[in-house]
């Protein structure tokens, strides 16, 4: 049963502790010494504010007993990425720490990331309250739930208070609209009435109302540099509503074309790229060598041994490796990153080490190799097989590879190591309707991990195309009620036969031509749907006769998948006793030739 209020209240973190003395922290300013890089709230209610020098905020009355501290840049990025990766795990895949450019934005003091970004498109709904639901689908069908950001919010602010961190949180529909809010949006209150029990301060924008959000934002919220801020605020334009009146034209003649994309990009114009973080390999081992070196065979062996450890936790799960990535840290040159796919999972050392020996570039590492990484990126069940008696360390150092990978795929593995992941191929059954799309190529040692993104996009979309009225779905509609009259006369009439069974041996044949072959059928009666079988074809400039023939068999595309295409397929017997493969084209989207000419194509051949 579903936990009640009251034990979710009780397993919710305690929210932020109030500091009983101010922190400050300070790094080294190139031309002014000691300056305040960082502090906490109860240091500015005391006056002290970001670039004030260490002397001066220490002759405050109240900070005789503040605690002063160098700032560490490093590991507040750390820090940083750390809590990006777990927002990722339990709110959304796609989150991002912010991507800064050469120069500071005006408003900020130092140059580094302080905002966490993530898409929510698809996953809000995992966050609405069970006994909610009903309601909740009412507002959606009305187009006002909020509930579930309101409940992403929530979680995300119970993560911050697990860390005693206290936020600013904001939904928008664009990235540039989102973070304007959250740094620079003013709040009478939070979202609850007890500012005590949530620390946090929440703001969203209704969908379609970004650019009333920020109608009084100041001209900083659009991530300007500081030079285009000082020219803006001697203009009086104050606010972003003051600077959207403006004409585009003008503004980019004045100020240049970069105000115009920030401009662009916050209300939704121009589309901003989200660039995911990666999350942490799960089985990842590394080793930092004595001395640094560029000996193939010391690295080979220290390889191994990394492998070996990476896969040892996969043992116990029974798991094999797919996909693994090695990473070389040099000591002049910038850290080289290299992988390899398999086609089929495995755990046996040897083999994965001279996999990965073979995909690192040891011609062209320029530099002494100081730090060694290696991670299993992908990973999957290993097949059922009976293992040695003796157990795995045995079968391990002998020639039997108990983890069941047959030779073949230790040879696509090795070809794909040699030739590129792209050069090794196979194919596979489409579920494309048209035969010339009946197979599909796909890399043989990527392919596993191609379905998984292939998955993963369908589900970032959100609802399918079924469920969308569009233009190729009311195409396919007219279609099926023309079809519903000549189908009928075409019975009547009896000159088109019967439709092939799935149980006919011959219903398909051997030879498919590359591209159909146009062949002009020669009938005193018009031919097609509602008229008669042509007796005679020219094919390739030669008059053939037909024998007899059998069919139609209809074939379409879905209206979903791309322009409707729609063909009767026939089998005809010449003359000659050549059996022919030909369809008749129906009216579709991809015609280009006047209606009546070339309705008629040559597809396949039987033997």
């Amino acid at each position: 049963m579903p936990p009640s209020k009251q034990q979710r209240d009780a397993r919710e973190p305690a929210e932020p502790v109030e500091l009983e003395r101010p922190v400050i922290l300070w790094h080294t300013d190139p031309r002014r010494g000691r300056v305040v890089a960082a502090l906490c709230p109860l240091a500015s209610r005391a006056g002290v504010r970001p670039g004030m020098s260490i002397a001066q905020a220490t002759d405050l009355a109240t900070m005789a007993r503040a605690f002063i501290e160098p700032y560490d840049r490093d590991a507040d990025c750390r820090a940083l990425q750390s809590l990006a990766l777990e927002l990722q795990t339990h709110l959304s895949p796609q989150t991002a720490v912010e991507t800064l450019q050469r120069y500071k934005w005006a408003g900020r003091f130092r140059h580094d990331p302080e905002s966490i970004l993530s898409e929510i498109q698809g996953v809000t709904h995992l966050f609405e309250d069970s006994h909610e639901s009903t309601q909740a689908d009412h507002r959606r069908a009305a187009g006002t739930d909020r509930t579930g950001e309101l409940g992403l919010l929530a979680a995300a602010a119970k993560i911050l208070n697990r860390h005693q961190l206290r936020g600013r949180l904001a939904i928008a529909d664009t990235i540039g609209a989102a973070w304007a809010l959250a740094n620079h949006a003013v709040s009478e209150t939070g979202p609850s009435h007890r500012p005590r029990k949530n620390p946090h301060q929440f703001f969203l924008a209704p969908p379609g109302g970004t650019e009333a959000a920020l109608e009084t934002l100041p001209c900083a919220a659009l991530r300007l540099p500081p030079l285009t801020v000082a020219t803006l605020d001697r203009l009086g334009i104050t606010t972003i509503g003051n600077l959207m009146r403006l004409p585009r034209e003008g503004i980019a003649t004045r100020l240049g074309s970069d105000l115009c994309a920030r401009i662009a990009e916050a209300i939704g114009e121009i589309e901003e790229p989200l660039i995911a973080i990666t999350p942490q390999c799960e089985h990842a081992a590394t080793l930092e060598l004595e001395y640094p070196t560029d000996a193939i065979d010391l690295l080979a062996d220290r390889l191994s041994r990394l492998i070996g450890q990476a896969t040892e936790g996969l043992h116990q799960l029974h798991r094999g490796v797919l996909r693994m990535t090695c990473r070389l840290e040099l000591q002049e040159h910038p850290p080289m990153v290299f992988q390899a796919g398999l086609f089929a999972p495995t755990l046996d050392q040897s083999h994965l080490t001279t996999l990965m020996l073979g995909a690192m570039p040891s011609d062209r590492l320029g530099s002494l190799v100081t730090r060694i990484s290696v991670g299993v990126t992908q990973h999957a069940a290993l097949s059922s097989h009976q293992p040695s008696i003796f157990g795995p360390d045995f079968a391990a150092t002998s020639r039997d590879d108990w983890t069941g990978q047959t030779e073949a795929a230790r040879l696509i593995d090795a070809l794909a190591g040699r030739l590129g992941e792209d050069s090794v191929r196979g194919v596979r059954v489409s579920d494309d309707p048209l035969p010339e799309n009946a197979i599909v190529e796909f890399p043989m040692t990527a392919h596993r991990m191609n379905r998984e993104i292939r998955k993963a996009e369908r589900a970032a979309r959100g609802p399918t195309p079924r469920q969308r009225t569009t233009a190729r779905q009311r195409a396919a509609k007219a279609a099926e009620q023309v079809d519903a009259s000549p189908h009928s006369t075409r019975q009547r009439r009896g000159g088109f036969g019967d439709a092939p069974q799935r149980t006919d041996l011959g219903r398909r044949p051997i030879e498919l031509l590359a591209e159909p072959l146009p062949i002009t059928p020669i009938a005193d009666l018009p031919s097609g749907p509602g008229g008669g079988f042509p007796d005679r074809f020219r094919i390739q400039g030669r008059v053939r006769c037909v024998e007899q023939h059998w069919g139609p068999e209809r074939i379409e595309t879905r209206w979903w998948s791309g322009p409707l295409i729609r063909r009767d397929y026939f089998r005809i017997e010449l003359e000659d006793g050549t059996r022919l493969w030909i369809y008749y084209r129906l009216g579709d989207d991809t015609a280009t030739e006047p209606e009546g000419e070339k309705c008629w194509f040559l597809h396949g051949r039987f033997a």
